[in-house]
């Protein structure tokens, strides 16, 4: 049953109005949730930011109805049971057979989502949140009720289809991705038309959008990454000289990244006896992930962990965060998790895209292997630097990271222009600063 109050302003109660601001969510927030996989384990950047943005509605007092798209391989029941306690309902949907999908005038991930636009929908929803372009296909379903269609935009999906293919050592592959990045092209136009806002994880390119398409300027936002702010994390100051790589094994651009620091980075670093490369991953039990593991085995002075699923203790025990990344698009969210972790970051420019994050200030950016290993050598050997480098970046991460108050604060903005949204459901919260 759905309770609604209505609260009458009594003369001269100054506190009157904190208390029905307070009181404005007496009805839960109904939110439909539509992701390409179960997020849970968090082992990548993509499902790290949707579980921390599912955790914070929760805090929130959201009513969230996931939809998630089933996927080859079963997820642990573990894992389902996590991802049960913070919705209300948890729902798989079959995606189609690729083959049936490689002909299709939209890219193949997407096509393979069609179900979501035949899945019999019972309840009205105040916001549906699309966590990337393949979600998209739950707008055309003729039985979804919903106040706000809201898409989450985690990359620049051309830009990232390119660079991924440049990427990609498999030549059918590689052709293949570079057939999905002609068929996104004229689907990536119209996607704007669809919903009633875009939150953009990079700041860069909501940027980049707003100049490009400026009648659909009111529609971009930026939502940084989802963290999850709780204590200062743990540091062991008697670290050494170890650097550390955090990053999943299946995709091309994290293995091109990796080559390159490994090939031209990693010789000039050698040449400190104290220096150690530590490098994560995960697999998905994929075949070039796993051969890639075992290649990266072979590099002297390195430890490699796969699929591990607390790294933690890595980022305690390092000294420098490593983020070689020449290619892609969105927020590299390896980047972000450094810095949360309280670990110093030296990146390329392209890892540090559309975060936030100042060269210098909060994390040392450089694109030639000298200039690389330079910048690793020189917080290595002055811990003091470092740990003011790491704090002044964990300071910026909590001005402009917190999720449940950038949720509150976008979702607060739509809600003027959008008369389907129930009156007396309005929040005031404070401006937002970005970069």
């Amino acid at each position: 049953m759905n309770i609604s109050w209505q609260l009458t302003r009594p003369e001269g109660c100054a506190g009157f109005d904190a208390l029905a601001n307070a009181a404005r969510w007496v009805t839960p927030m109904k939110v439909l949730h539509v992701m390409p996989d179960l997020p849970c384990p968090p082992d990548n950047g993509a499902r790290a930011d949707i579980w921390a943005r599912l955790q914070a509605m929760k805090r929130l007092g959201y009513s969230v109805h996931a939809l998630v798209m089933a996927q080859k391989t079963p997820p642990k029941e573990r894992h389902v049971a996590e991802m049960r306690s913070l919705v209300s309902r948890l729902q798989f949907v079959e995606r189609r057979p690729m083959r049936t999908c490689l002909a299709t005038i939209t890219p193949t991930y997407i096509s393979r989502n069609r179900g979501l636009s035949e899945l019999p929908l019972t309840e009205p929803y105040d916001l549906t949140l699309m966590e990337a372009e393949d979600s998209l296909p739950i707008c055309d379903n003729p039985s979804l009720k919903t106040a706000l269609r809201v898409l989450r935009v985690h990359n620049d999906e051309i830009a990232y289809l390119w660079g991924f293919a440049k990427a990609e050592e498999n030549f059918l592959k590689r052709q293949f991705v570079r057939w999905e990045a002609l068929r996104m092209i004229p689907y990536a136009r119209s996607r704007h038309r669809r919903v009633d806002s875009l939150w953009f994880i990079s700041h860069a390119e909501c940027q980049r959008f707003i100049a490009q398409h400026p009648g659909a300027a009111a529609k971009a936002a930026w939502l940084p990454p989802s963290i999850v702010l709780g204590d200062e994390p743990e540091r062991n100051t008697r670290n050494g000289k170890r650097v550390l790589f955090v990053g999943n094994f299946y995709t091309s651009l994290n293995r091109d990244g990796l080559r390159w620091y490994l090939g031209q980075v990693h010789p000039l670093l050698l040449r400190d006896p104290a220096y150690e490369l530590v490098v994560a991953g995960s697999t998905q039990g994929r075949s070039e992930a796993k051969s890639f593991a075992e290649e990266l085995k072979r590099e002297p002075r390195s430890t490699v962990h796969v699929d591990i699923e607390d790294t933690k203790p890595l980022y305690r025990d390092c000294s420098v965060f490593v983020n070689p990344v020449r290619a892609g698009a969105g927020v590299k969210l390896k980047t972000v998790h450094a810095i949360e972790r309280g670990i110093p970051v030296v990146s390329t420019s392209v890892g540090n895209e559309g975060s936030g994050f100042d060269d210098q200030e909060h994390v040392r950016l450089a694109d030639t292997p000298r200039e690389f290993a330079s910048a690793v050598t020189a917080l290595l050997d002055d811990p003091c630097a470092r740990e003011k480098m790491a704090r002044r970046a964990q300071e910026r991460l909590r001005r402009l990271y917190g999720c449940e108050a950038n949720i509150e604060r976008l979702i607060s903005s739509l809600l003027p222009r959008n008369p389907r949204r129930l009156a007396g459901q309005e929040a005031t919260l404070p401006a937002y600063d970005a970069p």
